[in-house]
């Protein structure tokens, strides 16, 4: 009776006595505090948000011609997109985009898995000279090369004459990759626990044993990240292939999707808008497609090393 009589009397007790949390209730100053932080995000989020829903809005709106105008009129239409597929090179951009991304990041993991590996398990000479001067490279803008860029795809183009612009813009990303993200893979490997290539020294493995069943498999997330940071930057990239590749028809997306906008004879910006859209949206889903397995993924590393 008396137990049933208590858990009456917690039932009737009013709510703002229960506190399940360990903390402490907020103070009027930390409420304060909570309020701008809130009001902060908030204005952070309406000022990336704003300009994605004028974008969407203005690439579905058949009233926008030649230019984006603020305006409450709106028709939706795909007359953008059907520009785009139509009147442009769309499609070859593409194309070109997704060979130059694909190929520099299995270039990149392939170089980053080993070098990666050797500068975390070995101590070798000249090992800290080359992790020094992998850094220093890193401080060089990519854009203070180009004269040598032209001259070295002069030099080797006039031996093989079928290596493409193209090929020499996925060696340039691919190395500016390589040396960035080998300190990354470097760090990840270095928190693996070396008695794991003891262990599997002591069952037989080699070397290369042990590089290919137990490192590589503990830091595939790491490599998964890595492959997705190479994949997307030539997405993103404007200026080298601007500069380095001539014709419209070897063009990546961004430097085609300018052409869309940089003479104001043949100016489209809603259709530049739409080309922007379904740039975006495969490099979004591709992430957060990705997001889960990498989290997964980065949790059964930590708890295997």
């Amino acid at each position: 009776m008396n137990l049933v009589t208590k858990k009456i009397g917690n039932l009737l007790r009013p709510k703002s006595s229960l506190y399940l949390s360990d903390r402490q209730p907020l103070t009027l100053l930390g409420k304060i505090k909570l309020f701008f932080t809130y009001l902060i995000l908030s204005v952070w989020a309406f000022l990336i948000l704003w300009p994605l829903y004028q974008m969407v809005r203005a690439a579905f709106n058949g009233l926008q011609y030649s230019h984006i105008v603020m305006t409450h009129n709106y028709e939706f239409s795909l007359r953008h997109f059907e520009y785009l597929f139509n009147e442009t090179l769309y499609l070859t951009w593409v194309k070109n985009t997704i060979f130059i991304a694909g190929a520099t990041a299995l270039i990149t993991v392939a170089v980053v898995s080993l070098t990666g590996y050797a500068y975390s398990r070995y101590r070798f000479k000249g090992r800290k000279p080359t992790l020094m001067t992998i850094m220093l490279v890193q401080t060089i803008p990519t854009f203070a090369g180009i004269v040598a860029f032209f001259t070295l795809h002069s030099i080797v183009s006039s031996v093989f004459p079928m290596f493409t612009r193209q090929m020499m813009l996925i060696l340039i990303y691919s190395g500016g990759a390589i040396a960035g993200n080998t300190f990354v893979l470097k760090g990840y490997i270095d928190s693996i626990s070396t008695e794991l290539d003891d262990s599997a020294k002591i069952d037989g493995c080699s070397n290369l044993q042990t590089y290919r069943l137990i490192i590589m498999p503990i830091a595939r997330p790491m490599l998964t990240i890595i492959a997705l940071w190479s994949f997307i930057g030539p997405f993103m990239d404007f200026l080298l292939p601007r500069v380095l590749l001539t014709s419209p028809s070897s063009y990546t997306l961004a430097a085609g999707l300018f052409t869309l906008v940089a003479d104001h004879r043949t100016m489209n910006q809603p259709a530049f808008a739409a080309g922007g859209l379904l740039t975006a949206i495969p490099i979004v889903i591709l992430f957060l497609a990705l997001q889960n397995q990498l989290v997964s993924g980065l949790a059964k590393g930590s708890v295997k090393g």
